[in-house]
């Protein structure tokens, strides 16, 4: 039997289904990703239809029913419009691979109400401020990977258990974790930081701090993360929003 549900939700995507309705996969704060028919949808008068766009943030009124693969959607209004990130090309790239991330990793019914707050703050901070979106996007993918249980030990080596500190190099193995600069030599390691992108790396995974970097340097972490999360996820197949 279904149950009527309330929830907040980030749209993910949204498929045409026959002549009126739309089939939309959600992020919701309360029940994880999920699939929806919103009937109707389809329609230009429909302001249902209008809400279920890419990237909103909407209250949702569901006909939940926990053995049924898509919901229904009986009510849908409209919490956020990010019409800033639909003007500039540069945030709307790194908000789109918020959305492949959270597409293509996160589990159906899985619920994530902190990975969900964070998104939604990182997608505001790229509509309204001035940060560069792909700082903001190297700090969510952090993030991310801490919430999903893929986060890698930064402030100790791996081998011998002593601090790395700042202004130190040292190297990355996918699988063992981090090594200080005495233990990397002896390691098969995946990649070596340098002492800047090691201190930038930090620095990124540090609430509230400002970094200092190179745009080179801030690509060079994002590669990094991505083919860690690639070793770790055989699904995952890399980001295809942020090479466009």
């Amino acid at each position: 039997m279904s149950e009527i549900v309330k929830t907040r939700a980030l749209v993910l995507r949204r498929l045409d289904f026959g002549d009126t309705s739309r089939i939309a996969h959600f992020f919701t704060d309360e029940f994880g990703k999920l699939s929806a028919m919103v009937k109707g949808a389809k329609s230009p008068k429909s302001k249902t239809g209008l809400a279920i766009d890419l990237l909103n943030v909407v209250e949702l009124v569901l006909y939940k029913k926990n053995t049924r693969e898509v919901q229904l959607v009986s009510q849908v209004d409209l919490i956020k419009h990010f019409a800033n990130i639909r003007d500039d090309y540069e945030k709307y790239r790194f908000a789109s691979a918020v959305i492949e991330l959270l597409s293509t990793m996160i589990t159906e019914s899985e619920p994530h109400p902190k990975l969900f707050e964070g998104s939604i703050k990182i997608l505001s901070l790229m509509d309204s401020s001035n940060q560069s979106p792909k700082f903001l996007f190297a700090k969510y993918f952090l993030f991310f990977l801490r919430e999903l249980g893929y986060e890698f030990q930064m402030e100790r080596c791996n081998s011998c258990g002593r601090e790395i500190i700042k202004g130190e190099q040292a190297s990355l193995n996918f699988e063992a974790g981090m090594f200080c600069t005495d233990c990397r030599e002896d390691r098969l390691t995946n990649f070596n930081f340098s002492a800047e992108l090691f201190e930038l790396l930090f620095c990124l995974n540090t609430k509230n701090s400002p970094c200092s970097y190179l745009e080179e340097d801030l690509d060079t972490v994002l590669v990094v993360l991505e083919k860690f999360l690639t070793y770790n996820v055989g699904e995952f197949k890399g980001l295809k929003s942020i090479k466009i």
